[in-house]
């Protein structure tokens, strides 16, 4: 299995919102607890979480809540009051991701609750619970990466309009639980199955995203180091058993980008697990120059790509010279924003010659959560912080940087040294679209925020707040704090 996409199988399952607090109704849940009766309401079922999910990661929704890191900035009203450390409860973007969370929350809840009881084999209902085991902890773990204390509640039963909040760790403990599940259930490939076969969640995917959450809980708010030796190993075994699932480097980057390989439902042998678009979503114009029709909602932050090591790599990600109609080349200085921006993700139909022609706000292209290098880079550093910067280590960042045009980290660097190499490395290689393992969550884990302000030119947007341990996460939607007391911010 070489890719795990999400594929939009059925057009409209969800309603998009409801009035209720979380949204719980049999919508949310897809279908009442009598429905979980053969294979195909089980089918059904998982076919509606994909849809959800694909409704929750469109548009800014993510990148919106990262752009205060140290790699992207905007003009983009609800995107900028995050930049400046000003969020407000009604943020826009954010109120969606949040609304569309809980809503896949409660479709898994029930499928696993429920899915026992179906007329199927084995085989068909622990694939079944293995995918919606998948989806809950991924959906938690961004939301308790972006706010830290959550509603948490795994029937419908559990939730009310006072339900108190969750902290990390209990969060924490069922996605890896949730993960660990996905492991034993879900399959190495959906080979046999032509609806799934190339796009489904396999187990390699959840091995490789339970690597990268040890790492998460190595950090700051748990603190727990211990789960540096589990990030570790998790991430050797996928290392090691990457031709079980094809998992591999690209040696050309521009090839992780490229509409020959990452279009059309389908992606490169990087891509470890992505979110597929279908020509629906995806929001390419979010990213794109206002000077070629765009809507500006994020670009490149100015010291970042000053910063940024020459080579092919920054070649397939950035944008800083731009064709014109009139036949004239502007640098990104004299471009209406006055930045560069972020190339990597925008729409393969794009003509490169003219890029003002085709781009429009749906998109064919994926988008990707994890790649392979990111397994590489939560080894080295895992592996390092576990015990030492060893071989082994090295191998894993040096690969990701020569294919960048680097040379090797040089030999004898400190444990902490050797860490901070890697996590600067991070950030090279998942600015701008990599909004699951976008630089802003190294930043809260190893609690840099308050230092990476500190980086910014002077031009960018000013600070309102400056940043402290409660800027760390986002503030609650006030629609729901309005139902429930403990969401008030």
């Amino acid at each position: 299995m070489k890719k795990i996409l999400i594929i939009l199988i059925i057009s409209a399952i969800f309603a998009s919102c409801s009035e209720d607090f979380l949204n719980i109704t049999p919508k949310g849940d897809i279908y009442p607890e009598s429905f979980y009766a053969s294979a195909t309401d089980l089918e059904m079922a998982v076919t509606g979480v994909y849809k959800v999910l694909q409704d929750a990661y469109f548009y800014a929704n993510h990148t919106a809540y990262t752009v205060a890191g140290r790699d992207k900035t905007s003009q983009f009203n609800n995107v900028v009051e995050v930049d400046v450390f000003n969020a407000e409860g009604d943020n826009g973007e954010m109120l969606r991701w949040w609304a569309y969370a809980y809503q896949a929350i409660n479709a898994c809840n029930t499928i696993i609750n429920n899915y026992e009881g179906a007329d199927a084999s084995e085989d068909v209902k622990k694939k079944a619970a293995g995918q919606a085991h998948f989806v809950r902890a991924i959906v938690y773990f961004q939301l308790v990466r972006m706010y830290n204390e959550i509603p948490f509640y795994l029937s419908s039963e559990e939730a009310t309009n006072d339900m108190p909040l969750t902290g990390p760790q209990v969060v924490y403990d069922l996605i890896v639980e949730d993960l660990k599940i996905a492991e034993e259930y879900l399959p190495a490939n959906w080979n046999g199955d032509s609806k799934r076969a190339g796009v489904a969640f396999t187990n390699g995917a959840a091995k490789s995203v339970l690597a990268y959450v040890y790492l998460s809980m190595a950090g700051y708010p748990l603190n727990d180091t211990s789960k540096y030796a589990l990030a570790a190993s998790k991430a050797k075994e996928v290392i090691d058993g990457a031709s079980t699932w094809g998992y591999k480097l690209m040696e050309d980057i521009e090839d992780l980008y490229s509409k020959e390989l990452n279009y059309e439902n389908r992606s490169c042998d990087e891509v470890v697990l992505a979110f597929y678009n279908d020509n629906e979503w995806g929001c390419p114009l979010c990213g794109f120059p206002g000077d070629y029709g765009g809507w500006d909602v994020f670009y490149a932050d100015l010291n970042f790509f000053r910063s940024y090591p020459e080579g092919p790599r920054k070649d397939a990600i950035f944008m800083w010279e731009f064709p014109m109609a009139d036949g004239t080349v502007k640098n990104y200085t004299e471009m209406t924003k006055g930045h560069p921006y972020y190339k990597q993700y925008w729409d393969g139909k794009l003509d490169w010659d003219k890029p003002w022609e085709g781009m429009n706000w749906k998109n064919s292209r994926p988008q990707v959560a994890i790649t392979h290098a990111n397994t590489l880079l939560v080894y080295a550093e895992a592996k390092a912080m576990s015990s030492s910067p060893d071989a082994t280590a090295y191998e894993a960042v040096n690969r990701v940087r020569n294919r960048a045009g680097l040379d090797d980290l040089p030999e004898g660097l400190s444990q902490i040294d050797f860490r901070d190499a890697v996590v600067q490395e991070r950030a090279w290689e998942f600015p701008g679209g990599f909004w699951f393992t976008d630089p802003w969550y190294d930043l809260v884990r190893l609690e840099r925020v308050e230092a990476s302000v500190l980086e910014r030119d002077p031009s960018e947007n000013q600070i309102v707040n400056q940043p402290t341990k409660e800027h760390y996460f986002a503030p609650y939607p006030s629609v729901d704090g309005v139902k429930n007391p403990n969401l008030l911010n």
